[in-house]
């Protein structure tokens, strides 16, 4: 018991460190998350390496993304999704494939690397992180269209970057598809596939557990008063682990129920606890995510693939994303030039790619298959050198951007 709590009190520590020093700093806690997570992991060892994966790859990770998506979905009203819906759809499907199709093509020319680990990178670093864009926005005087976009964007296209790896891994990989999802279900065609397990099972789920907590909580509005909070986590959770059992996308069902909850349930001082709760809970989930992802690094590969990793990023940042978003808005986003740019300009990468980050590397360790398991340790290193650059980028030119492209509005 001692060994499995001391590194995440240890994590938590330096989760306040982080924070204090961002607060100090005017900065984004999460780079030094990072920092400090590979200096008491591989650099000291105060957290073991071994310890951080176990507890990273199998808890940490997955039950983080969660509580961090249903935290994060609730939020989003659905007057404002009806006004962005058009510009959001293209952001999901469009931006999102292009932005990790470019980089993965990028990254197999720069490292002449195999085709799949292009392609696996460019599914994993193509969500971007609600929980440093809104700490971002908050600091920045952003009009409603772009920073709606930009946080919606972000929530939304964690369970859609799922659905990307899962098709790469089906095409390339697909006798290990059970190494990431196992379904109980037979699907020959790997299209049924896709549309079962990460559309039609989340949807389901999701509805009716949203369904049967609404019922609860409209017929019975005293009876469990003191319990609702604990009610919407138990019923959220639940979603995403019956879907994860029967095959499908937790992320996708996680982010429906936080939608469905978020905008159609009473807005009393009970619902407002629990948004309350569950925004501390996605926290500690994001310092503990990024400490023991730092902490689980293989430190060797993490120096040779350094200098590729940022190079891979600032293409990233400043050509391959900004790039697809003005393209996507030339067809049909209806958005003026200076916000799509502006929202190009500031999809960082964060919490997701971190949790899919050791994907191919549990693959590896599955199937006893050496290919996989270095390049899963140089897939890990080259996700965790994009985040750390685009968290310490981006969020410190989000305000500068944005006055130099509405500069005549002011």
């Amino acid at each position: 018991m001692y060994s499995f709590l001391a590194p995440i009190l240890f994590a938590l520590t330096l989760g306040y460190l982080a924070t204090l020093i961002a607060r100090l700093t005017g900065t984004v806690y999460i780079p030094y998350l990072i920092l400090l997570g590979i200096l008491v992991g591989p650099v000291l060892y105060l957290i073991k390496p071994s310890e951080a994966q176990i507890l990273f790859y199998n808890y940490i990770g997955p039950i983080g993304a969660a509580f961090v998506i249903l935290a994060e979905s609730s939020k989003i009203p659905r007057y404002l999704l009806r006004r962005i819906i058009r510009p959001l759809s293209m952001m999901l499907t469009f931006v999102l494939f292009v932005t990790g199709i470019t980089t993965g093509v990028i990254l197999v020319f720069l490292l002449r690397a195999p085709v799949w680990v292009g392609f696996m990178v460019g599914a994993i670093i193509s969500s971007t992180d609600p929980a440093s864009v809104i700490t971002s926005l908050r600091k920045s005087k952003v009009s409603e269209v772009p920073s709606t976009l930009l946080v919606t964007e972000s929530v939304f296209n964690d369970p859609f970057s799922y659905l990307f790896l899962v098709a790469v891994i089906l095409v390339f990989f697909p006798n290990n598809i059970s190494s990431v999802q196992s379904s109980p279900f037979t699907f020959n065609n790997i299209f049924l596939y896709v549309i079962f397990t990460q559309g039609l099972f989340p949807v389901l789920t999701a509805g009716a557990l949203f369904g049967l907590l609404y019922l609860l909580r409209i017929k019975l509005p005293k009876d469990f008063k003191e319990y609702y909070t604990a009610m919407f986590l138990l019923f959220g959770l639940s979603a995403y682990s019956i879907t994860v059992f029967a095959g499908g996308s937790g992320y996708m069902a996680a982010a429906i129920f936080g939608v469905l909850s978020g905008n159609f349930m009473p807005r009393d001082t009970e619902f407002e606890n629990y948004k309350q709760f569950m925004d501390n809970i996605s926290t500690f989930a994001a310092i503990l995510i990024f400490v023991f992802l730092g902490a689980s690094i293989n430190l060797s590969v993490l120096v040779d693939f350094l200098v590729p990793g940022i190079l891979i990023a600032l293409m990233l940042i400043f050509i391959v994303r900004p790039l697809a978003v003005v393209l996507a808005g030339s067809v049909d986003m209806q958005m003026k030039y200076e916000d799509l740019l502006f929202v190009g300009l500031e999809g960082t990468r964060g919490i997701f790619p971190a949790i899919l980050a050791p994907t191919i590397l549990i693959m590896g360790n599955v199937t006893g298959n050496i290919l996989l398991q270095y390049w899963g340790q140089a897939i890990e290193s080259l996700v965790l050198v994009i985040i750390f650059t685009s968290l310490t980028i981006q969020p410190l030119l989000m305000g500068r951007i944005y006055r130099a492209l509405h500069k005549d509005e002011s």
